[in-house]
């Protein structure tokens, strides 16, 4: 596999700071799995974020994160995705 071949872009920030969405394998993160990092993270952030997850499990699963306050900057949308897929690969040890 080459090395343009490995997609490593999974996080989409809203240009107008509204939300984050990251993608996530299916093949790589159970469903459950998927939805624990989001209940982890909505519980550490909470009440300020709010959550839709989406998509074709077969495929890929689209974890959209909205914060309440509106308009978010560019960074800290960010840091809501990396602590999300952060907590992606915690919550797989925890079976």
């Amino acid at each position: 596999m080459a090395d343009e071949d490995i997609d490593t872009h999974n996080i989409y920030v809203d240009k107008n700071g509204r939300f984050v969405c990251i993608r996530v394998n299916p093949k790589l993160y159970r469903k459950d799995v998927i939805m624990r990092a989001a209940d982890d993270l909505l519980h550490r952030e909470k009440p300020e974020l709010d959550a839709i997850i989406d998509g074709d499990p077969e495929t890929e699963i689209l974890a959209k994160f909205i914060p309440r306050g509106g308009k978010t900057s560019e960074e800290e949308l960010l840091k809501i995705a990396h602590r999300f897929n952060s907590l992606l690969v915690a919550s797989c040890g925890k079976g």
